[in-house]
C-alpha cells in the first residue's frame, strides 16, 4: 500500500512540475516544434459541431498557422502560437470560451488580431455540440475544466508553456462559466492554471433570475483569494441589465478574496469584440483589455 501511494505521489509530482507557474521542470520545446505537433494533430472531422456558418473559417485555419485539435466527440480546441513565442521575455496565453452561439471559430476570429499584435498565444475551446436530435448541448463547468486539463496536459509536452501568464476569457455564456471555473481552478485539487479571469458580458445571474448561483452561494469566504478578475459590460447590453449584474457580483468577488477591475463601456453592447465596427479603430474597451493583460506581467 505504501508503495502504491509513493507511485501516485511521483506521478502527481511529475505533472505538477510542468504546469504554468508550478515547479521548476524545464520544457525542451520551442514554438516551431509546438506548431509542428499542432499541425500533426489538426483535424476537421467534427460531425456534430453545428457551426455550418463557420465552416469556411474552420477550413482556413491551417493556412493561418492555426490548428483544430480533437478532444473527443465533436469537442475540440483551436490553437495558435506566434512564431518565436518561446523567446519572448514575457509570454501570454489566452484561453477563450464561446457563448450560446456555440462556435470556437468566432472567438478565434475575435482574438486573432489582438493576439497577433501583442504576441499572445491563443486557445479557443469548442464545448458545445449537437446531439442526435439536433439540439445544442453544452458542457458544464466540470466538463469544461476536464477538457482544459486535457489541453494543458498535451500542450505542455510539446509547447513552451513554463512561466507563461495564462488568462481565461469567457464571452456571454462562457463568461458566466468563468466564475465557476475560477473556483474549480483555485480549489485544493485544482491545477492553478490561470493567472487571471476575464468575464465578458455575462455573470450567470441572468440564468438564475437574478439570484446568486448555487455554486457561488456555497463558496467559502476565501474562495477567490489571490484571483484577479476583469469584468466587462456594455452600457447598452440588455438595457444595462448586464452592468447591473456586474455591480452586484464585483463586490461579492472582492468580499471572497478576489482583486476585481470592472470596465463599463457606455456605448457598448453585448461583448467586447462584437460591437466594433469592421475595419474601424479599436474601441476604448479594446485598448483597456490588453492594458489589463499587460499589467499581469509586471
Amino acid at each position: 500500500m505504501e508503495l502504491k501511494w509513493l507511485f501516485v505521489g511521483l506521478v502527481v509530482g511529475f505533472f505538477l512540475g510542468w504546469l504554468p507557474g508550478v515547479g521548476d521542470r524545464s520544457i525542451a520545446a520551442d514554438s516551431s516544434g509546438c506548431m509542428d505537433w499542432l499541425r500533426s494533430q489538426h483535424s476537421l472531422d467534427y460531425p456534430g459541431h453545428g457551426c455550418q456558418g463557420y465552416s469556411g473559417a474552420l477550413e482556413s485555419l491551417a493556412g493561418q498557422g492555426a490548428s483544430a485539435i480533437p478532444l473527443g466527440g465533436s469537442r475540440f480546441y483551436i490553437a495558435w502560437f506566434p512564431e518565436g513565442w518561446e523567446s519572448q521575455a514575457q509570454r501570454v496565453l489566452i484561453v477563450t470560451l464561446h457563448g450560446s452561439g456555440g462556435c470556437a471559430e468566432r472567438m478565434y476570429r475575435w482574438w486573432a488580431r489582438p493576439a497577433a499584435e501583442h504576441g499572445y498565444a491563443l486557445i479557443a475551446l469548442q464545448y458545445a455540440w449537437l446531439n442526435e436530435a439536433g439540439e445544442q448541448v453544452f458542457s458544464d463547468a466540470e466538463g469544461i475544466y476536464a477538457d482544459l486539463k486535457a489541453i494543458f496536459t498535451s500542450l505542455a509536452e510539446h509547447c513552451p508553456l513554463e512561466g507563461a501568464v495564462v488568462v481565461l476569457h469567457g464571452f456571454s455564456r462562457g463568461s458566466a462559466r468563468v466564475f465557476e471555473l475560477a473556483l474549480l481552478d483555485r480549489a485544493e485539487d485544482g491545477l492553478k492554471l490561470f493567472s487571471a479571469f476575464i468575464a465578458d458580458s455575462g455573470t450567470g445571474l441572468a440564468e438564475t433570475g437574478g439570484e446568486l448561483p448555487e455554486f457561488l452561494a456555497a463558496a467559502p469566504p476565501d474562495a477567490y483569494a489571490g484571483a484577479t478578475f476583469w469584468l466587462y459590460c456594455g452600457g447598452r447590453d440588455h438595457g444595462g441589465k448586464t452592468c447591473g449584474d456586474m455591480r452586484i457580483l464585483g463586490p461579492w468577488l472582492e468580499e471572497h478574496g478576489a482583486t476585481v477591475v470592472t470596465y463599463r463601456y457606455e456605448p457598448g453592447g453585448h461583448g467586447i469584440f462584437s460591437t466594433v465596427r469592421p475595419g474601424g479603430p479599436p474601441s476604448p474597451a479594446l485598448i483597456a483589455l490588453p492594458a489589463f493583460i499587460s499589467s499581469l506581467k509586471e
